[in-house]
């Protein structure tokens, strides 16, 4: 159908989990990682300076569906499931006549945590048999049995969940070894992009908009990208067996049970690299699926992600912890014909949670009950101003300290058992700290945020905490019940792989 033909725009969200933007060849990073994702920002709008309110993947997404801050929509650890008076967009879009489509990636992202709201088809990519998404076996994903969540109360879906789970399992034992020893296969983005190719014939026949939530789980940690991509950034003096020894447990490393050099991060660095590359490949290849069928005249393409990741900067691995700028500032490239287009490039700060009233006024949304949950600003309506201040929260410690503890004796971790709120300006952050340990960068002279300030511009320090407090002081926050979700010796076993505890 012509653009002229449709009233609404079909809209499509790609979210890469756990991608910095600075890793992305388009952002200036030496290596030419993302020749995909470039060729798409030169014909669209790409912002340089898009900030992840959350570092973290289940308030983060709390976050791009709601438009609201994690405070506002209540999501974390210890409580997986939105404020029931916020409205996602899925069920939004859904009530103005879209169709609704949503591939994870992530089991944070599943039926179990009701992040399938509003969508009339819900995928979840790990799972070759669909079930409610608690599947226990399979080792890459967390589970309802990992997580506790039975005694949260949360239910299972699907059909046939016993026989079901028990397909997965064994789908999952024969494809293990090739995808973890040779990289040799892969369930992830390649079955995102063959989930999309069977439903592109109804996108393309259906007269009504549609929307889509396409989610990828590259590049997270474990970095076992497939094929040659697996060391296709690694330096060549650096490669072969060291990088089959090299420590990919961020917990190992956090409690100082393995030390690791400047060679082995760059050995890490490199194998995040080469998940980048394997997953722009993919996305090139969605990109060319929208464009064979006609559908990107009429289709908003947004991509970012939900969080970035630490490869040994601050002392720190994973994406926990800390509100630095490795974690919180994402990419984020929109096209959209005739106003998102050209290669613009906008250098003012802005929220990948303004996504959500962004798509609101491209799909005519006008309910003045949803807007009234919106806290970011439409970027069809200039929210890429100057001086444009950006929040961020880490509300609880994740992986949780008990479990390391559990895990590591001897480790302490004090450090880390605290909840942060960060206000960002485009010179200075503030990071307040509920132990006391506040910090304050200059970002115009300290991009890496390595030297703490805090004692030596104190009035810029008070400035920005009075700045953070009237911001958690101009909304209602959310009356979330906490709800304390026990792990056991063998969840944590099970959740290694993938990296999270919790």
């Amino acid at each position: 159908m012509s653009g002229s033909a449709r009233r609404l725009p079909n809209i499509i969200i790609v979210l890469i989990d756990t991608l910095r933007a600075d890793h992305l060849s388009c952002y200036g990073y030496p290596r030419r990682t993302s020749p995909s994702i470039d060729a798409i920002a030169e014909k669209s709008c790409l912002y340089e300076r898009a900030i992840s309110p959350a570092a973290w993947t289940p308030p983060a997404h709390a976050s791009l569906f709601t438009g609201a801050y994690p405070s506002r929509h209540g999501v974390d650890r210890s409580h997986l499931v939105l404020d029931p008076d916020l409205i996602p967009l899925p069920e939004l879009l859904r009530s103005h006549g879209y169709r609704t489509f949503g591939i994870s990636s992530n089991y944070w992202l599943s039926r179990e945590t009701r992040f399938d709201r509003g969508f009339d088809e819900f995928v979840h990519s790990w799972q070759l048999v669909q079930t409610g998404g608690a599947n226990a076996p399979l080792q890459r994903q967390q589970r309802r049995q990992d997580l506790g969540l039975n005694r949260a109360g949360l239910d299972s879906k699907g059909l046939l969940p016993a026989v079901g789970n028990f397909a997965n399992e064994l789908f999952e034992k024969a494809t293990k070894r090739l995808r973890v020893s040779f990289h040799a296969y892969d369930d992830g983005a390649w079955r995102v992009n063959h989930i999309v190719r069977r439903w592109l014939p109804c996108w393309k026949r259906d007269d009504r908009p549609f929307f889509a939530f396409v989610h990828y789980m590259e590049p997270h940690i474990r970095y076992v990208a497939p094929g040659r991509y697996h060391t296709m950034h690694v330096p060549r003096e650096l490669a072969g067996a060291r990088v089959q020894r090299l420590n990919q447990d961020p917990w190992k490393f956090l409690a100082g049970c393995v030390e690791m050099s400047a060679e082995d991060f760059e050995i890490l660095r490199g194998l995040y690299d080469g998940e980048i590359s394997y997953v722009d490949h993919r996305i090139g290849q969605l990109y060319g699926m929208l464009r064979d069928e006609g559908l990107l005249d009429d289709t908003a393409l947004i991509l970012t992600s939900d969080h970035g990741e630490n490869l040994g900067d601050h002392s720190l691995m994973d994406h926990a912890y800390c509100l630095y700028d490795t974690l919180l500032q994402v990419p984020l490239i929109i096209h959209w014909q005739g106003v998102f287009t050209d290669g613009k490039r906008v250098g003012q700060q802005v929220q990948n949670l303004d996504i959500f009233p962004t798509i609101l006024e491209l799909a005519g949304v006008r309910d003045d009950g949803v807007w009234k949950q919106v806290q970011g600003s439409s970027l069809l309506n200039g929210a890429a101003k100057e001086g444009r201040v950006a929040f961020a929260e880490y509300l609880e410690p994740q992986p949780p300290l008990p479990v390391l503890r559990k895990r590591f004796p001897g480790f302490e971790g004090t450090q880390y058992d605290r909840t942060l709120r960060a206000v960002r300006t485009q010179d200075y952050k503030y990071v307040w700290a509920s132990d006391g340990q506040h910090e304050l960068y200059d970002l115009s002279r300290d991009a890496g945020e390595e030297h703490n300030v805090i004692g030596e511009q104190a009035d810029k320090g008070r400035e920005l905490r009075t700045a953070l407090e009237e911001w958690l002081a101009s909304f209602r926050h959310s009356a979330r019940d906490q709800e304390n979700i026990e792990l056991d010796e063998d969840m944590v076993k099970r959740l290694e792989e993938l990296g999270y505890l919790a």
